[in-house]
């Protein structure tokens, strides 16, 4: 098996030849992490079952353990390309963040990052990582929509790509749809503020490339994704395999990719679902992402999500 050191090596070496050339795809990759806490409590927020004496016994080693895990799926995810810009769900403050880039392996690529600071109860955020040498980045913010409860902002960024485009993202984590119709009134009013932020921008670029992704909590077909195929967004994950979420044996796709542009680009988006972010699942049902927590109890995996990424022509 390839170790991090293997790892991040060929990804330096490669990182280095795609910085010197600028390559002609860009990478973009957005991934769930599943509740990336880090063990001090949060003043005002809910996060004390993943606490040192919490009721998950959430701790320093299992922390670190997680955000180098995190670091060798990044390191993985394109062997053609080092990620430009990676969007991270479920990530719960600045601590984790500057562990993952600063004081994890992942320190030796440079990489930055941009988060929001939401209201959401638990204190989970979005976060985007950016290579300065890939994505120059120039205007970010946070876009709290006007919900009827607290939950989580989306995070809206844009920069300039290696060709000298203009790229404009969005990362979101949509409410779950479980629940009261508060959750569903909550979805369609920042689907509709996020829309709204984005078609502005359309209106302003002569040359656009626009991003929303992250994880919508909705399959392709589900009701909350039609509006943004009537703005013009194209999901790329549609076709794909297996899919970036099991529930009760079957795969599904929680997390897409969505893309609008001014002229036709070429796009190559996939699943990444290396073997040491799987396990077999024990009545034969195949593979499943391995996660952190099987209920109150550890796993020891890394998420319950798989990561999607695409390459996108410059």
């Amino acid at each position: 098996a390839v170790g991090m050191k293997q790892l991040l090596l060929i990804f330096i070496l490669l990182y280095a030849a795609n910085t010197a050339r600028a390559g002609d795809m860009f990478t973009v990759m957005t991934y769930n992490v599943e509740n990336l806490f880090d063990t001090v409590h949060d003043a005002g927020k809910r996060d004390t079952e993943f606490l040192p004496d919490g009721e998950r016994r959430w701790n320093g080693w299992r922390m670190w353990k997680k955000l180098k895990d995190i670091g060798k799926v990044i390191a993985a995810a394109d062997t053609v390309n080092p990620c430009g810009l990676i969007g991270l769900c479920e990530v719960e403050n600045n601590n984790v963040m500057t562990y993952l880039t600063q004081r994890t392996p992942m320190r030796t690529l440079d990489y930055r990052y941009v988060m929001t600071d939401s209201r959401d109860e638990r204190g989970i955020d979005v976060a985007l990582l950016y290579c300065p040498q890939l994505f120059q980045l120039s205007h970010h913010q946070s876009i709290r929509a006007r919900t009827e409860t607290a939950t989580r902002d989306v995070l809206y960024a844009c920069g300039i790509m290696p060709g000298g485009d203009t790229l404009d993202v969005y990362m979101v984590h949509l409410p779950s749809k479980l629940g009261k119709a508060v959750a569903e009134h909550n979805r369609q009013q920042i689907t509709q503020e996020l829309l709204a932020h984005a078609d502005s921008v359309s209106r302003v670029r002569s040359n656009k490339t626009i991003l929303i992704m992250g994880d919508f909590n909705d399959e392709l077909e589900g009701g909350q994704m039609k509006p943004y195929s009537k703005s013009g967004f194209t999901d790329l994950t549609e076709g794909l395999e297996p899919g970036t979420y099991k529930y009760q044996g079957e795969w599904g796709f929680l997390d897409h990719i969505l893309i609008k542009t001014t002229r036709e680009k070429r796009t190559e988006c996939k699943v990444v679902n290396q073997p040491f972010m799987l396990e077999r699942e024990k009545n034969g049902g195949g593979r499943r992402p391995r996660r952190t927590y099987l209920g109150p109890h550890y796993h020891g995996g890394i998420s319950d999500h798989l990561p999607v990424i695409v390459r996108i022509e410059q």
